[in-house]
């Protein structure tokens, strides 16, 4: 009975749960489902995946809900287990009292028979003996009077010996009554009870292990719902669902159903466009300016040999770059470059690219030199020396490439000599520090060999009908120049090192 009632009592605990869970669960599923709605009309096979997920939670919520209302019917019926069990120990209980009431009466009518019984004999017991005067049993302080006649004493004794024989025969039968009584209790009565109360246990026994097992069954069938919900041939479960959506169809058809409202837009990118001064004002605000100035042109008007622009911006390099990764392959900032390209032009001599301004990012500084060199009107590998530049690059002898390269510099104009030279005693002294800033003669080179050589398409066998290729090839060449010059700087500018 205990172990009925502690199973009912988890099991309708459990149920409690169990509809918790289930209406929580339903209505978790089928208020995210509206919010969707609300918020994606148009979502495609995630929408349509998303939705069916929340109505397989949906399912399995509605499903504990029913396992709830299974439990619940359970619990009920081992709660009736325990009151029927109960009552069937209550009537075999009375039944058992009633024959353990009677024993007991029989027993206290033995008890008072027997004590008539003894004292009925000790009256006749002690008739007997005043019959025949015995001393001992003669009254004292005069209870019996001593002129009693001895036919009196006759009668006493007679009376009591007849009292004595109807108590013995009172005693005798019901001894024999409570020994029968006594007898049937015990053999029969007590025995019935025993076995009275373990069939009502072993009912409540069979009763209970039939419910345990139907709840076992019920719980299996919950748990296989479930698992058809979560996963089933019809490809409604979650695993299929999620294998249905395809991401790339959702954002063609939300493109698609945008198509009819959507603009035109410009994919290229909007180009700066620079505004054009008047010559007059632009001798006003440059009257010396350093950008697109031809070299020798430069070194005439400034009378320097290694333009001003290049000697600066070498040596803030040289003073605050040398060890920093990745100079004059990053770029700095298209701002700040442009307002010290105007710097430059507006008074070269005064720019002071050791303010912190300028040194913050020594970035700024290298992109307004390759900036100059790229905007020079003639290349410092001039135009008119440019074949001869490349084909001294193609002499594959080591030796002789050096040679032909000296030649080819040694008959540049003094201006371009002097900044090539100089240039190039940077371009060194930068490489030296490579184990810093990751910049050897081959960084350097693929940086400077367009910027120093040119990018028309005069320089580069050009025309529309030149191929990839040797487009590719062309620029190889330009900085194999480069290279072969900064590796050899020493032997081809014949300097003290050398």
């Amino acid at each position: 009975m205990q172990a009925a009632k502690d199973a009912m009592t988890f099991l309708k605990k459990r149920a409690i749960i169990e509809e918790e869970y289930g209406k929580q669960m339903v209505k978790l599923a089928q208020s995210m489902a509206e919010t969707f709605d609300k918020s994606h009309p148009r979502s495609g096979t995630y929408g349509d995946a998303w939705t069916s997920m929340l109505k397989v939670h949906e399912t399995v919520g509605e499903q504990r809900i029913k396992f709830s209302a299974d439990i619940s019917e359970v619990a009920d019926d081992l709660q009736l287990l325990y009151k029927d069990t109960e009552k069937g120990r209550k009537q075999v209980k009375d039944v058992g009292l009633k024959h353990e009431k009677n024993l007991m009466e029989a027993d206290a009518s033995l008890e008072k028979c027997k004590q008539r019984y003894e004292l009925q004999s000790e009256d006749w017991e002690r008739a007997i003996l005043q019959k025949n005067n015995d001393p001992l049993h003669v009254p004292k302080k005069g209870l019996f009077k001593n002129n009693r006649t001895q036919a009196q004493l006759n009668r006493m004794e007679e009376d009591a010996r007849i009292k004595a024989t109807m108590a013995d025969q009172n005693y005798r039968q019901q001894l024999q009554t409570t020994n029968a009584s006594r007898v049937e209790y015990f053999h029969v009565h007590l025995p019935k009870i025993l076995m009275d109360l373990k069939a009502v246990g072993d009912e409540c026994s069979v009763a209970l292990r039939y419910q345990l097992a139907r709840y076992a069954y019920i719980f299996e069938q919950a748990l296989t719902a479930d698992g058809i919900a979560l996963d089933n041939d019809d490809g409604l479960g979650l695993r299929s669902l999620t294998e249905k959506i395809d991401k790339d169809a959702d954002l063609n058809d939300y493109i698609k159903s945008y198509s009819s409202r959507s603009t035109k837009v410009q994919k290229s990118e909007i180009p700066y466009k620079e505004y054009s001064m008047s010559t007059t004002a632009l001798s006003v605000l440059n009257p010396n300016p350093v950008f697109g100035i031809d070299l020798d042109a430069l070194m005439e008007r400034d009378r320097e040999e290694v333009p001003l622009v290049l000697r600066k911006c070498a040596e803030a390099v040289e003073t605050f770059g040398l060890n920093t990764v990745g100079i004059y392959r990053l770029s700095g900032t298209n701002s700040q470059i442009q307002k010290l390209k105007a710097a430059f032009d507006r008074d070269c001599a005064g720019v002071n690219l050791l303010q912190e301004e300028f040194v913050a990012d020594i970035n700024n500084v290298t992109s307004v030199l390759k900036l100059w060199f790229r905007e020079l009107p003639d290349p410092l590998f001039p135009r008119s020396s440019y074949t001869h530049f490349l084909n001294a690059a193609k002499i594959e002898d080591e030796r002789m490439r050096i040679l032909g390269l000296h030649t080819v510099i040694n008959d540049l104009s003094d201006a371009h000599y002097a900044t090539l030279k100089y240039l190039m005693a940077h371009l060194d002294r930068v490489q030296q520090h490579q184990r810093h800033n990751k910049m050897g003669s081959a960084n350097l080179a693929t940086i400077f060999g367009l910027t120093l050589m040119g990018n028309d398409s005069s320089n580069m066998l050009a025309s529309a009908a030149v191929g990839e290729n040797q487009r590719l090839a062309e620029t190889q060449w330009q900085v194999k120049v480069v290279q072969t010059i900064l590796d050899n700087y020493a032997l081809i500018f014949e300097t003290d090192d050398a």
